[in-house]
């Protein structure tokens, strides 16, 4: 039996860097597999010389960003991953951090069976097994909620090499 969880950044984990001009709390732009061509392959950007010190290996936004340790972790399971690279600056320190902007497949596997409330959004989801069929790592197309999904191997792949800044949250499957 497969199971699955949604990944996020951890919001409690103290003393986080901060990018100039974003907030990593923030607004997030999603882009998916199919954006790929319109990305620069590498991409720089600044942090907040102001900030913490502390790097997450999970960065929801401006965009879904992991670190070296968690793509390497799902690249092992998701076949043909795609993702571009993100230098990360601190240019008071002369330093820089190297992270992936992860671009995974969106699909559509959300279970006929999941609630929802008046408003579109969903109060209790549940994903289809059969409609996810390989796939380990990925975006729900039919969803609201656009967090990266995750399987479990991956998940216990990632507390393996004692990632930081990540929470999972599960969700049912049938």
């Amino acid at each position: 039996m497969n199971r699955y969880f949604f990944m996020e950044q951890d919001n409690t984990l103290m003393d986080v860097i901060g990018l100039r001009n974003f907030d990593i709390y923030g607004k997030r732009h999603i882009f998916t597999r199919e954006d790929a061509g319109k990305i620069n392959d590498v991409t720089p950007l600044y942090l907040d010389g102001t900030k913490g010190e502390c790097a997450p290996d999970f960065i929801k936004s401006p965009v879904y960003m992991v670190s070296e340790k968690a793509k390497r972790v799902i690249d092992m399971y998701e076949d043909e991953p795609v993702s571009k690279k993100v230098v990360l600056i601190h240019k008071e320190e002369g330093r820089e951090l190297i992270y992936f902007h992860l671009l995974l497949s969106e699909i559509e596997a959300v279970d006929d069976a999941t609630e929802y409330y008046p408003n579109g959004m969903e109060k209790r989801l549940y994903l289809n097994r059969s409609r996810i069929g390989g796939h380990k790592a990925f975006l729900l197309a039919d969803s609201r909620i656009r967090l990266p999904v995750v399987s479990l191997e991956v998940v216990e792949s990632l507390l393996r090499r004692q990632v930081m800044g990540v929470t999972f949250k599960e969700i049912e499957v049938r």
